[in-house]
């Protein structure tokens, strides 16, 4: 909660969140003070004492059970803290009578008393000065009269008196001005922290955009021409091109994967998905790099370990990935091993040990920390950012589990994962029509301003055998729209003169044809809620850039069959697996 509206909800309720916090306190010294007067002064004051605090305590308990803080208004702050100013005024009144009337101990008693209420009074100055002052005036007023009223104080007590609580009331002044400069340079450094936050989303998402953009250009032409004919020292040279294009990809998603951590923003999916199925695809990718190291990389899965849980299968994926990627980078001899099972007390528990480097205590206790390493020479030695680690201990807690480390320096560590992911039934398998990708003879318009990203879209689309057609911006869609007929379209969502968004709108008002005409978004965005936001302007469903050839044909057969309505959902997810191991 921002400082302002905990001060503005401190105007209105401050007192009673405080107070409940002090009522056992509270109750106690009441007690005490109750026996103090039963043995000075004899029942009737005690029994008066009692009674007069628990009508105060019984009415403070229904102000806490009807307290509404979207309640506003003069009336209503007024009513929030006359219980306050209530206590304050029947204390020191007792207090003022104690010291006046009392022993040497009562009067001591009740100059703590007094003071003991001041300051419970300076502890809402940050809050409110409304709350400030039903709480301070009274104790400080009975502090005053105390003396002047006593009958064992000469002329010149009374005024030294009066001079010590002329500078107590300087002091308490004082107090309440540095409390409450220090409460506005603390709503002020708040509010700039904010504001920071927000520039660092924005400008991550600026990122974003302009380096998928040519990401888009970079891998999707890459993986056009790797369906030409190429001779082997080509083949060879475009392999390096791709992996270290997905390289660049990964770096920007783990970025952006924590940035909408950092931010709240990252959502995850609940489907059933084989768990087994997930731990034997991780060990096939990752197989190759231990092999080429020397490396043995074994597999375990326990018996007991059910076949299908419910979570977000991509999720889990990138936690493995990233945990065997990291054993595989930091491990130069022996092995690596991957063992899934069921954990006692619920969920599944996935441990990746290792013969590697191993860590210090210091370095396990910075491990999670983003985009920190091992030492200095790490970095130029493995590679990396050091946000693998730290990303997947974020999801492990959206997960409701949780990541350890044990290691020890120069023998190897072990990581283990625990996810709160409940056993699931096996989905229903997809029909034979629903895998079809035939798309031979589809007609399909490419809206992107971007030459570059025309031709991989293009290059992509007649490979499956499909008439492809581009526009510039929306304004040119629009125009063939209404006098070509095309079975989808492919808009960008970012162009000039007339952008995705407004083009979607007047194709769905009637100004280009077909208004149900299915229509895929085309977009750079891979920040969380943008597929939804998509999805609400008109759109059928969307695609990130960096085109993956697969998915956008896959997509495209879905829209082209009418089977769409809720695949936008998994717009970026898919590129974030990408990592190669080591």
């Amino acid at each position: 909660m921002a400082l302002r509206e905990f001060l503005n909800d401190g105007v209105e309720g401050a007192t009673l969140v405080m107070s409940r916090r002090s009522r056992v306190a509270r109750v106690m010294i009441t007690a005490l003070v109750g026996g103090l007067l039963a043995f000075h002064f004899g029942p009737v004051p005690a029994l008066t004492w009692a009674a007069i605090n628990l009508a105060l305590e019984a009415g403070l308990s229904y102000l806490h059970a009807t307290f509404r803080p979207q309640a506003k208004g003069r009336s209503s702050l007024v009513i929030r803290l006359a219980p306050a100013a209530a206590f304050s005024i029947v204390w020191s009144v007792m207090a003022a009578l104690s010291a006046i009337h009392g022993t040497q101990s009562m009067k001591f008693a009740a100059l703590i008393i007094l003071f003991g209420l001041i300051v419970e009074g300076l502890k809402y100055a940050t809050l409110s000065w409304s709350a400030m002052l039903s709480i301070v005036p009274a104790p400080f007023i009975a502090l005053f009269l105390a003396p002047l009223l006593g009958p064992n104080f000469s002329g010149w007590d009374r005024l030294l008196a009066v001079i010590v609580m002329l500078g107590l009331a300087g002091y308490i002044a004082d107090a309440v001005r540095l409390m409450r400069s220090s409460a506005k340079a603390l709503e002020t450094a708040q509010a700039e922290a904010q504001a920071a936050s927000r520039a660092k989303s924005a400008f991550v998402a600026m990122m974003s955009h302009e380096l998928r953009t040519p990401m888009n250009g970079v891998l999707g032409l890459a993986h056009a021409l790797g369906t030409t004919r190429l001779d082997d020292r080509q083949s060879d040279y475009l392999e390096m091109i791709i992996q270290s294009g997905d390289s660049l990809m990964t770096i920007l998603n783990d970025i952006l994967d924590l940035s909408k951590v950092e931010a709240g923003k990252l959502a995850l999916e609940t489907a059933p998905f084989d768990i087994r199925r997930l731990g034997a695809q991780i060990h096939l990718v990752c197989n190759q790099t231990a092999q080429l190291k020397g490396l043995t990389l074994a597999l375990e899965i326990a018996p007991q370990t059910p076949d299908w849980l419910l979570g977000d299968p991509v999720r889990v994926r990138q936690i493995l990935l990233n945990l065997v990627s990291n054993a595989l980078k930091f491990t130069e001899t022996g092995r690596v091993d991957i063992r899934i099972a069921p954990r006692a007390t619920g969920g599944i528990e996935l441990v990746v040990s290792d013969t590697g480097v191993g860590l210090t205590p210091d370095q396990q206790g910075r491990l999670f920390s983003p985009f920190s390493q091992g030492d200095l020479s790490t970095a130029r030695r493995f590679g990396g950012t050091g946000l693998g680690l730290a990303i997947s201990r974020q999801l492990a807690m959206l997960m409701g589990g949780e990541i350890t480390v044990t290691s020890t320096f120069g023998q190897g560590s072990a990581f283990t994962v625990w996810l709160d992911l409940p056993q699931a039934q096996a989905p229903v398998l997809r029909s034979a029509q629903e895998a079809d990708l035939d798309l031979n003879g589809a007609r399909v318009l490419v809206v992107d301003d971007n030459v570059v990203n025309q031709a991989v879209a293009r290059a992509i689309l007649e490979s499956a055998r499909v008439t492809v057609a581009t526009a510039e911006d929306g304004r040119a869609a629009l125009a063939r729209l209404r006098v070509e007929d095309f079975d989808l379209v492919l808009m960008d969502v970012h162009m000039p003169r007339m952008d995705g968004v407004e083009a979607v709108r007047r194709i769905r008002a009637g100004e280009g044809g077909r208004v149900d005409i299915p229509i895929l978004a085309l977009t750079a965005d891979a920040m969380a809620g943008e597929a939804e936001r998509l999805l609400k302007q008109g759109f059928d469903d969307a695609h990130p850039k960096p085109v993956q050839p697969g998915e956008l044909l896959r997509a495209v057969s879905r829209l082209r069959r009418g089977s769409y309505g809720g695949q936008a959902a998994r717009i970026h997810r898919g590129a974030s697996t990408q990592s190669l191991c080591g």
